[in-house]
């Protein structure tokens, strides 16, 4: 009868252990999902505030760097450029933005945006991925 209670009582304290262990370590698929819905939301906001005439037919984004960190707050870095809008006289403009994620909280934050012109054959153009 003593052993039984013993179990009933460490039961629920390893079932919360093994809850607190695996919300600390998410994977990468994980990490990943949650930037990609950031990305959706952030190309239909910015596709939802420019004129319809002004925008190319597919607007779309592209990650231009993704960054893994072993310290720190912040245990990835990604930097995302948006195209929505057409050309004007050759040069092309473009929102970059940074995004990093919480390691604690296991959220994306958006950190740094900036609109950036493109000269098609320039290279780097648009402030680097750092």
């Amino acid at each position: 009868m003593l052993i039984t209670k013993r179990y009933i009582i460490l039961l629920p304290l390893c079932a919360a252990l093994a809850l607190l262990f695996a919300s600390c370590d998410e994977s990468e698929a994980v990490i990943r999902g949650k930037l990609d819905v950031i990305l959706e939301d952030d190309l239909a906001a910015i596709v939802d505030s420019v004129a319809v005439s002004a925008l190319i037919d597919k607007p779309y984004y592209e990650i231009v760097s993704y960054k893994e960190y072993d310290e720190g707050a912040y245990s990835r870095m990604a930097v995302v450029d948006f195209f929505f809008l057409k050309p004007l006289a050759g040069v092309v403009k473009k929102i970059r933005r940074k995004y990093r994620y919480h390691r604690r909280f296991g959220m994306w934050d958006r950190y740094h945006n900036k609109y950036y012109s493109v000269v098609p054959g320039a290279e780097d153009a648009g402030g680097g991925g750092e």
